[in-house]
């Protein structure tokens, strides 16, 4: 027979379950706690709630902010809220009940004010007023937190709004006399406002009688943005502890090696020192196009890996520190009508090219640095997934907007006809952008809310975009047998395996979130790194190699595997004898330190093998023909990275939990 524990505060009543049937938290600090939740699909069915108990058992209040939910209806991602911390075993019953903290619980002497001085002038903004002139939006509601948030312009002595800068504010109220948390957002991120500019000036931010946030020379450039957090009175400050099973579970990280060192270590020294306050990158490599290994590129950002695996507080505060600095990179536009970031279906003729900037006709205006230093320059093919997963965890709306940013401006890049107007196609770019882009399209479509308005935009750039690629490639009787993605009109005769490996990865990733439409192109993608590694006429010593080449003539592609393995040796090794794979001969052809080992740095944890693996497990989650015995291949080749592959590329199959 099920029993029930109920209790009267707030009428809590838990249905009691397995505790290993739904997550458990850890909540780190004081007080009351928000922190956001991934479930498995129908771990949580439609028309079922959840509720909460202490690690002995008891009852706890627990808000549930339900955000998205899968096909099926089951619950994906809510914010919850319960309060104190602790342990928390979620278990399914009824959440707390009763009146939603209303706006009138916030203090009656409530105001924050943002001042900017720029010397010879200053712009005010204040949350006060205008909670007195507008209406807030909702983000949270219920009787253990509510939160709002309320926008507006900069403004001058003489009450004049400045054309770009505005401020946003997040107010995060646990009831009368209980903790207030408030978020100020600073702004210049307008899509159409003439003469776009970068400013330099110095921030003060007021709330309760006091300074709160203070600093000289922030230069701003336009379609940034940067955030600050604070508690108008006492903090109540907590973080939360998770197993990575139950991300998993939820399909909405990769299947990384969890049996190892997270790395820790090495993040550690690049992250100390560096810059991490408004306008500044932290962590983050500051010029997105620089090429070389980086910890921010991957499927996840290697800091991100490193918390999962860990969950160590110092692996946390980077995540969350670069989930803010993504805001320094020019990469933020904003309608001005809705006030929401702007779409590619909203704009479909918006490009960010130089072709087009500053061009009249209907094109974004160019942007004015104002003498001041250059944007932090963004890049597709070099982008990290800044915000997934702290949006994830902590249910912060900063981050959701984040990645809704990036996702439309990835496809901005070309002239409006190559992005499909108003679809959003990122097909026209490297393979590398075109792997990352659909990575944070596929991140955003999964986990934007489903009361949001640009949900049903992402889903249908997602179909948009399976639709090009089925066409292109999957659906082409002209598509190349590498099933690399290249067309013959591509101006290029090769290929780089370790870029087109990404775009693998991030087709089968879109799958695992449960976008099917991806099915078929995954499953033609992974062919690719299949192929290279087991077709007896290549050899997987070159599966990784820098470039491959796969055209013969221009805009003409080798029509057989014979063909591009004589293709890709060394020009004075093209005639005689075919060089035994992976003999002592072709170590020393292709220069390599010994018989068996795959080109493109075998020993380094995050060389061209290390990168390709999560392709290859890709292709064995996809059901490609032959990617077990590729999978089993390249798990035994003989040189291995020293130390393992790094944490970032180190991704299993499913199959392998």
């Amino acid at each position: 027979m099920r029993r029930f524990k109920c209790r009267m505060l707030m009428i809590a009543c838990v249905l009691a379950v397995p505790a290993s049937a739904l997550p458990r938290v850890v909540l780190d600090g004081n007080g009351p706690a928000t922190f956001g939740m991934v479930f498995a699909p129908g771990a949580v069915p439609a028309g079922t709630s959840l509720a909460a108990t202490d690690k002995s058992g008891a009852a706890i209040p627990l808000q549930v902010d339900v955000k998205a939910r899968n096909r099926d209806g089951s619950l994906r991602h809510a914010v919850l809220t319960v309060p104190r911390t602790g342990t928390v075993q979620l278990v399914g019953g009824t959440p707390a009940q009763g009146a939603p903290v209303a706006l009138s619980a916030l203090p009656s002497d409530f105001d924050t004010e943002v001042t900017l001085d720029f010397g010879d002038r200053k712009l005010t903004v204040s949350a006060r007023d205008l909670l007195a002139h507008g209406k807030p939006q909702t983000w949270l509601a219920g009787p253990l937190v509510s939160e709002w948030w309320i926008a507006g312009p900069f403004r001058d002595a003489s009450g004049k709004s400045d054309p770009h800068l505005s401020a946003r504010f997040g107010l995060r109220s646990y009831g009368p006399g209980r903790p207030l948390r408030i978020e100020v957002d600073v702004e210049n991120t307008w899509t159409w406002a003439a003469n776009p500019r970068s400013y330099q000036y110095a921030a003060e931010i007021r709330a309760h009688g006091k300074t709160v946030f203070s600093q000289d020379k922030i230069v701003q450039q336009s379609h940034t943005r940067w955030r600050q957090v604070f508690w108008w009175d006492e903090p109540a400050e907590a973080s939360a502890r998770y197993d990575i099973a139950d991300f998993k579970a939820a399909h909405a990280i990769p299947n990384y090696n969890a049996d190892r060192d997270a790395g820790l270590g090495a993040l550690d020294r690049a992250y100390t020192g560096k810059k991490r306050g408004p306008m500044q990158t932290g962590i983050i490599y500051p010029a997105m196009p620089t090429t070389g290994q980086r910890p921010d590129i991957g499927p996840l950002p290697g800091w991100t890996v490193a918390w999962l695996l860990s969950m160590d507080s110092k692996a946390s505060e980077m995540m969350l520190n670069a989930g803010d600095l993504g805001g320094s990179f020019p990469s933020h536009y904003r309608n001005e009508k809705t006030g929401r970031p702007a779409s590619t279906e909203e704009f479909p003729k918006i490009s960010t090219h130089y072709n087009f900037v500053g061009r009249g006709n209907g094109n974004l205006p160019l942007a004015d640095f104002a003498g001041l230093p250059k944007p932090f320059t963004a890049e597709a093919s070099h982008e990290p997934s800044l915000a997934f997963v702290p949006y994830l965890v902590t249910g912060d709306r900063y981050y959701l907007e984040e990645m809704q940013f990036w996702s439309q401006w990835n496809s901005w890049g070309t002239a409006p006809e190559y992005h499909g107007f108003a679809k959003g196609l990122i097909g026209w770019d490297q393979i590398r952008g075109q792997g990352w882009s659909l990575r944070t399209l596929a991140q955003s479509a999964w986990a934007t809310p489903d009361a949001d308005p640009m949900k049903a935009t992402l889903l249908r750039q997602m179909k948009a975009n399976a639709e090009w690629y089925d066409s292109a490639y999957t659906n082409n009787p002209q598509a190349n047998i590498f099933h690399v993605a290249l067309r013959a009109s591509d101006n290029a005769d090769s290929v780089a395996p370790w870029m087109d490996d990404y775009l693998t990865w991030a087709s089968q990733y879109a799958v695992q979130l449960g976008f099917d439409e991806f099915r078929p192109f995954a499953r033609w993608k992974g062919v690719a790194p299949v192929q290279r590694m087991t077709n007896p006429d290549y050899c997987y010593v070159m599966a990784t190699k820098y470039y491959m080449k796969v055209m013969d003539r221009p805009h003409h592609f080798i029509t057989n595997w014979a063909d591009a393995y004589v293709a890709n040796l060394p020009k004075d090794s093209r005639e005689g004898p075919k060089v035994a794979c992976g003999s002592d001969d072709m170590a020393r052809m292709f220069k390599l330190h010994q018989a068996g080992e795959m080109m493109g740095d075998s020993n380094s944890p995050g060389g061209y093998p290390a990168q390709m693996q999560p392709a290859l497990a890709a292709a064995v989650d996809a059901g490609v023909p032959g990617a077990n015995e590729a999978w089993s291949k390249f798990k035994s080749r003989p040189v291995q990275p020293r130390g393992g592959v790094e944490p970032k590329w180190d991704i299993v199959p499913w199959s392998a939990r």
